[in-house]
Order: structure tokens, then C-alpha cells, then sequence
């Protein structure tokens, strides 16, 4: 599996707190249903960023090294709730999709664990779509990988593989997330990129506005 890689220790404390205390201002503001998950921005490949994600977004880019093909880098927040899992799937442009049946993958994919969550690592397959578009290659997994959400941790694989989140109740839940306080009370906070070689479509991927997730922007 050498196209996945995992970062430690991936961005400057100061900016990670700063990111994270955004995303927890953020709490579950646009969670309804897997909303959360279905709206997207794009941030152009070199742009000014607009936000706290963005400026971490061109961090990464820096990182990951996506190639010259790329011109920019999708970007949402991923938020499950304590037992939630994340099915199966691989990263597509999801309008495109939905609207012409085609399908389209980042060159890379990429999640930035934001805090603890032992219960729901995130796995990695070593399995593509088939030409078909609804069995997989090879048809059984032959390797895969676990990323555990440990804070300021950052997994990268390549942009066809499948890979969801597997939630196991029965471990430990995590003391931080209990407070009834907390805004984002029991959730897995992700920031989530992909890197493109071709802007994903309309409705699902916009430009940040501030229309949504105001807090990001005084982070």
C-alpha cells in the first residue's frame, strides 16, 4: 500500500488549536442527515485563503505535493456522532454523479484528525470501483490500512481507494465530547481535502461565502 502515507505532528500547535476551537464554534451546524458530507468548497490551487480551513488547506498542499495536474483542493468537515459510522465508498464528484452517471476521483484524498476518537478509525482498502460502477476490484480486500483520529495526525491515499469509517460503541467513549456545554458534544471532527485535477461540480462543490460555517472565518 504505497500510496497512502501518514503525517504527525502536521501542523504548528498554535494554528491547530486555532483550527480546532473554528470547528468546534462550528458545532453541528449543517449536520442534518449526511449533509455534512455533501457540501463541499474548492479552493483554487495558490488562492488567498478565505478561512482558518483554507489557510490549513494550503499547509497540506505543501505536504501532500498533489503534482502539477492539480488546481485545487476540495474541502468539508467531517462530523460523525459517537457510534456513527461512514460506509464504504470511494471520493468522487459527487453532482457529476448524480447528474450524468460518470464518474470522476481526485487524484488524492486526504483526512486531518481534530481530536480523539478511538471507537471509529478510518480504514483504507487496497479495492477500486469495476467498470460497472457497483462491484469492486479485486473483489475481496487483499490489504488495508487503519488510520486511528489522533489529533493533528494526517492520513493520505490516493483518490480511487476505498475507505469509510468503522465505529466500535463498545470502546471507551472518549471523556472529552461528554460535557453537556460542548457545542460539538460526541462528535469525530475531520477536516476532509481532496486534490483535483478538474473542479467538482455544482451544487455540492461552492465557494466559501460565509453563508455557512461563519465561525470559520474568526478562527
Amino acid at each position: 500500500m504505497r500510496k497512502l502515507q501518514l503525517f504527525t505532528d502536521t501542523l504548528p500547535k498554535p494554528l491547530f488549536r486555532r483550527l480546532v476551537r473554528a470547528v468546534r464554534a462550528v458545532g453541528t451546524e449543517g449536520m442534518e442527515g449526511m449533509h455534512t458530507y455533501s457540501t463541499t468548497f474548492w479552493f483554487p490551487r495558490g488562492s488567498k485563503p478565505k478561512n482558518i480551513v483554507e489557510e490549513c488547506v494550503g499547509k497540506f498542499c505543501t505536504l501532500v505535493r498533489p503534482g502539477p495536474r492539480c488546481i485545487g483542493m476540495e474541502w468539508w468537515l467531517g462530523r460523525l456522532h459517537y457510534g456513527q459510522s461512514l460506509r464504504f465508498h470511494t471520493d468522487r464528484d459527487r453532482s457529476l454523479r448524480k447528474q450524468t452517471g460518470h464518474v470522476v476521483h481526485p487524484l488524492w484524498s486526504s483526512i486531518f484528525y481534530l481530536n480523539r476518537f478511538p471507537s471509529s478509525p478510518t480504514i483504507v482498502f487496497d479495492q477500486v470501483r469495476a467498470p460497472d460502477g457497483k462491484s469492486w476490484v479485486p473483489p475481496e480486500p487483499k490489504l488495508g490500512r487503519t488510520f486511528h483520529a489522533i489529533p493533528n495526525h494526517y492520513a493520505v491515499f490516493r483518490g480511487d481507494l476505498r475507505h469509510g469509517v468503522v465505529a466500535n460503541p463498545a470502546k471507551r467513549k472518549p471523556s472529552h465530547v461528554s460535557g453537556k456545554t460542548e457545542k460539538a458534544p460526541n462528535l469525530r471532527l475531520t477536516l476532509v481535502v481532496n486534490f483535483w485535477d478538474r473542479r467538482p461540480m455544482p451544487p455540492n462543490c461552492r465557494d466559501y461565502d460565509g453563508t455557512i460555517y461563519d465561525a470559520l472565518q474568526s478562527g
